[in-house]
């Protein structure tokens, strides 16, 4: 893999106290970079990166009832998982029928697309990542999910489900082209891992909106806490104020 093509310095700011971390897929086996030595599910992989580790995963070490290799791209999905009888019975879904409903709106790779996926904590990256996760408060996310918006207008949404987590978090921003979100406590898989706390933002950000995410935050402000608003009747007026202005300004 090539040398660090990227500056993510502008993300220092954030004081992040989990470390963003790289994601990159791949079809050979990257050099450079160690296997992971433990066994884990996909999920789990940022937390791992998170704590300062780079290593990357091959088709045999995935551990997650099938759900993995079949979100990648590796291989067909299994009947049984995909007919929606293990949701139903664990009681995830109303029955069998709406968790298989669940899986038609699943985002996948290309088949045979992905045999090999690294991650790297953003300050030991070797690689131009696929996509890039933040974990982030709800003040760092206030900023970050308004880096693409801020110069494209693009609105931020969310897309998700209660169960397979990693497929929005890692896939489907990959294969949209979009920034995607995903808040810790609502997904059932990764509270049952014990994985993080609730109420964190889990940011994707794909290869796409990268550099305009890099960019846009070199310009825009961040503070580490956010001050209350000045309240109704202030905001108001100034708001008022600004648009009396404007509009003498157009007439002029």
């Amino acid at each position: 893999m090539a040398s660090k093509p990227r500056d993510f310095s502008v993300l220092d700011k954030f004081g992040f106290e989990r470390k963003p971390v790289g994601v990159k897929y791949l079809i050979t086996r990257p050099a450079g970079i160690k296997r992971l030595e433990k066994e884990l599910n996909f999920c789990e992989m940022l937390k791992e990166a998170q704590e300062g580790n780079a290593f990357y995963v091959g088709p045999e070490d995935w551990v997650c009832v099938g759900v993995e290799q079949m979100i990648l791209g590796m291989k067909d999905p299994e009947p049984l998982l995909v007919s929606g009888a293990f949701g139903g019975d664990e009681g995830l879904f109303k029955g069998a029928n709406s968790c298989r409903a669940m899986y038609a709106y699943l985002p996948r790779m290309p088949k045979g697309s992905v045999q090999y996926v690294a991650f790297a904590p953003v300050d030991k990256l070797t690689f131009d990542p696929d996509v890039l996760v933040i974990t982030a408060n709800i003040n760092q996310a206030q900023t970050l999910l308004r880096s693409i918006n801020y110069s494209t207008g693009q609105p931020f949404v969310s897309k998700a489900t209660p169960v397979v987590a990693c497929a929005w978090i890692y896939v489907y921003p990959v294969v949209s082209g979009e920034l995607n979100y995903f808040i810790t406590g609502l997904g059932l898989g990764m509270q049952a891992l014990n994985i993080f706390p609730p109420g964190l933002f889990l940011i994707s950000v794909p290869f796409q909106q990268i550099p305009t995410m890099l960019e846009n935050l070199k310009e825009m402000p961040y503070s580490p806490t956010t001050a209350p608003g000045p309240g109704g009747d202030a905001h108001r007026k100034r708001v008022n104020k600004l648009m009396a202005d404007l509009r003498k300004k157009i007439q002029e």
